[in-house]
């Protein structure tokens, strides 16, 4: 016998629109029990129904839960947090009082201090979905990272999940949550308790009186079970924050300031000093006979391009890619390339230099770009001449910082992941070769970091670090690294020879790599000493031919400077 079903109509939710139960019954049909298909299932109701939104939240559900002891089916009011989403058995045996059209379907999850209880997503079994104000004050983004790290705690406490890749699954879920807060130029965290890390002591400040920490390159870390948030000080790059999310208040980006900011080229490189240059130039070159023109225009366009390189050899890091907006010489594909005036409005093209056109028999500098062509998919070359009678902005972008900072981020990723392995006992029950390979699988993975940011232009400039070994180039080969004292930076100053001239960067372990003694397999992590299991970088100073070896934790910024204004 079917029980009697309520009256939709009379409360029906407006969380979730009508559209939004289409698309989830259409998923619900995918669910089929297998893994793919499940996957690709829930990620469509997941987003169908604002789990962004709701997860984590406190909710009320009026609708036909399912018993955990039958299976039967008993319409509740639950007031509890949203949590997971997943496929939910359907017995056909058991009476159901919605329509069953498929062996599974997705379910909602309620929470409760008693029990959890699971809602099937179906408008005719659910009445109701209301999402219920919060007013503790703290922002949704807070809230939300404080339910990943309570379930994240439970999962890892609860099936006693010790092996580091599934540790490091679970760690990139809040982190992934985390990257969801725009913080290019750092972070502010308002607590209420932190611990703060300097030269390895650590230190707890409890009845912090809301206090506010500025930090950069936040990230989730384990602490025994439970992930909590680390960021470098960002008054004192050689102090850690360690803040459980529990202590958390608020969370709220930094501005870049300088770090991404947009420059105008009209005011700074294309001044009225360039323009009577490349103008006189450009008049130079109409009365160039033909058998010199090409080795004196690119004579003259090397003049133009110095001028650019000095202009970016006074900044932190060199212009990469420019804005602009206005009429720009492109070549058109129908008339033999010849070059005609396109109105175009560009956010991100990258510079090729400056070089000198012609147009209507007439020469004018002009700064060649890469554009993308977005009807076509290609890439093509276009040339900016700096005017303001043609160009209305040009704007230069710092668009290498960020490429930076995320390269350093990801080798202190790596080099956590390579910790976390070597203090797991598991590693060494394993045999030699196979130890091996666990820390070359990092150096690898630290490798493509390092040749990732060298790609396009080879890396030259500085590596801020807070420790160090040195030898002469001279004594590489003669002198174990065993033997070479480590260079620590005083946490209460900063140091000047730690921002180390870098002319080569190379991620090269001597411990694993130039290790013919090795007997038997590692022990003991006190057998690697020089690097504790982490990918090292060697940075190369070609002037003074020194050869730095450093731990990739120990890795504070890398920028693109010029090496003379290195010490």
């Amino acid at each position: 016998m079917e029980r009697s079903k309520p009256d939709m109509e009379s409360n029906s939710p407006k969380l979730f629109s009508d559209e939004d139960w289409r698309r989830i019954a259409g998923a619900n049909l995918l669910l089929d029990g297998e893994g793919e298909n499940d996957e690709i299932a829930i990620a469509e109701i997941e987003q169908a129904a604002h789990v962004g939104d709701i997860e984590g939240e406190k909710v009320r559900v009026v609708g036909y839960s399912q018993s955990e002891e039958d299976g039967s089916y008993y319409l509740q009011s639950v007031e509890g947090v949203a949590d997971l989403i997943s496929p939910m058995e359907i017995d056909p045996e058991i009476s159901a009082p919605f329509a069953i059209y498929t062996k599974e379907m997705a379910a909602l999850c309620v929470r409760t201090s008693q029990n959890d209880y699971y809602f099937p997503l179906d408008k005719q079994a659910i009445v109701s979905i209301e999402l219920l104000p919060d007013d503790s004050g703290i922002p949704r983004c807070v809230r939300k990272l404080r339910h990943y790290a309570d379930k994240i705690e439970e999962v890892a406490g609860v099936d006693d999940i010790q092996d580091a890749e599934s540790r490091r699954l679970l760690i990139d879920e809040i982190n992934g949550v985390l990257n969801e807060i725009p913080y290019d130029g750092g972070i502010q965290v308002k607590c209420q308790a932190y611990k703060v890390k300097i030269d390895g002591r650590e230190n707890n400040v409890e009845d912090a009186n809301s206090a506010v920490l500025s930090g950069w390159l936040p990230s989730f870390t384990w602490r025994d079970d439970r992930p909590v948030l680390e960021m470098f000080d960002i008054k004192n790059r050689f102090a850690t924050f360690c803040v459980d999310m529990k202590d958390v208040l608020d969370m709220t980006p930094i501005d870049k300031e300088e770090v991404g900011a947009s420059i105008d080229l009209f005011e700074t490189v294309f001044n009225d000093d360039f323009q009577e240059t490349a103008w006189q130039l450009a008049t130079d070159l109409s009365y160039v006979d033909k058998s010199e023109f090409d080795e004196v225009s690119r004579e003259y366009a090397q003049i133009l391009n110095d001028h650019l390189s000095e202009f970016s050899a006074t900044r932190l890091y060199g212009i990469s890619t420019v804005g602009f907006i206005g009429f720009a010489l492109v070549p058109d594909a129908t008339k033999n390339n010849e070059l005609q005036y396109e109105f175009m409005d560009i956010s991100g093209a990258c510079i090729d230099g400056m070089c000198f056109v012609s147009y209507h028999d007439k020469f004018y500098a002009a700064l060649e770009v890469t554009v993308d062509d977005e009807s076509g998919g290609f890439s093509k070359k276009v040339y900016v001449i700096p005017d303001r009678d043609k160009i209305i902005r040009l704007e230069g972008f710092d668009g290498e910082v960020e490429e930076l900072k995320m390269a350093v981020n990801e080798l202190h990723k790596i080099a956590n992941f390579a910790s976390e392995a070597v203090n797991d006992e598991c590693f060494y029950k394993l045999p030699l070769d196979e130890q091996l390979d666990v820390l070359s699988q990092y150096e690898c993975a630290a490798r493509n970091v390092i040749q990732d940011i060298s790609r396009v232009r080879e890396f030259k400039g500085e590596c801020v670090v807070s420790a160090y070994r040195c030898l002469p180039g001279d004594l590489l080969n003669a002198v174990s690294w065993n033997d070479v004292p480590l260079e620590e930076v005083n946490s209460r100053e900063y140091v000047e020879e730690f921002a180390l001239r870098a002319d080569n960067l190379a991620i090269w372990n001597p411990e694993i790599n130039d290790r013919p003694d090795i007997d038997g397999r590692i022990l003991s992590v006190s057998e690697l000493p020089l690097s504790r299991g982490e990918p090292m970088l060697i940075v190369n100073n070609a002037e003074e031919n020194k050869y730095y070896l450093v731990r990739c934790s120990d890795v504070i910024s890398l920028s693109r400077n010029d090496p003379s204004t290195i010490s």
